[in-house]
């Protein structure tokens, strides 16, 4: 359903460029920010059966006196890409874009878990996140006084993740290996606020919020060398992938036709 209103919508969008092509402003620009909890928590079936986790990362956390813990974090990410934008008639917004995300910090730490509730051992703890995402996006382009000027829109993307974790132990006797590989498109919905300022006819710097609410269908794990473990048999694991969250982003805009 969301990939054929996408198809839809990219449709109407080059309609309307043919028939309005001398009444549209178009701009090329090149952004770039920050994700906060990119993947969400990072949740699998794994964490939540062989490890009590029923919230992914965040469950994972445990420590124990005596026991050297770190906390693992949620993922920040960073993205950049581009985007090109039309504005008919000075207010009506189509714009579409291309970005590459990926995770720069948290993610990594060791907890703790047990087996029988009497003996603990330290688990070593990694995810990994990347993603990249084509959006295309309708809506309002508000001008206030000369320079300046508030964009408004919604619509969806296509977004392609995969999702990477692996948990090891070196004190647990019969060695305990999990490793986890998850990939896949969704359609998020995507709503963003931006603000331009033109520092000359034709070129403007932006800062843009925007919030993306979608996740994939259920993916088998890919990862096919999973050892040991507290059954004595490898595991095959589940997961969505989870584009929803916020995204922050600053960048600069070339106008080929001036506001």
């Amino acid at each position: 359903m969301r990939l054929r209103l996408f198809l839809t919508t990219f449709l109407i969008f080059y309609t309307c460029a043919s028939l309005y092509a001398r009444r549209i402003n178009y701009s090329f620009g090149i952004s770039g920010g920050y994700i906060p909890s990119l993947g969400g928590n990072l949740s699998s079936y794994i964490q939540e059966d062989q490890f009590g986790s029923k919230s992914g990362i965040d469950g994972i956390n445990r420590s124990k006196d005596g026991y050297s813990t770190s906390h693992i974090d949620r993922l920040d990410g960073s993205f950049l890409g581009f985007n090109f934008k039309t504005v008919i008639y000075e207010f009506y917004l189509i714009q579409i874009g291309a970005y590459y995300c990926q995770n720069v910090r948290g993610g990594t730490g060791d907890t703790v878990f047990t087996k029988d509730n009497t003996n603990y051992y330290i688990l070593e703890c990694e995810y990994i996140f990347s993603e990249y995402d084509f959006p295309l996006t309708i809506g309002l382009s508000i001008p206030f006084w000369k320079d300046f000027k508030i964009n408004l829109a919604g619509g969806i993307s296509a977004a392609y993740g995969k999702y990477e974790y692996s948990f090891k132990s070196n004190t647990y006797s019969d060695p305990f290996t999990r490793k986890g590989s998850f990939s896949g498109w969704a359609f998020p919905m995507v709503i963003l606020l931006e603000g331009e300022y033109f520092i000359s006819k034709q070129i403007a710097l932006n800062s843009c919020i925007s919030y993306y609410n979608g996740s994939s269908r259920v993916h088998r794990d890919s990862h096919k060398s999973d050892t040991g473990g507290l059954d004595g048999e490898g595991a095959v694991d589940y997961a969505k992938i989870n584009f929803s969250g916020y995204r922050y982003s600053f960048g600069f805009l070339y106008y080929f036709y001036s506001i």
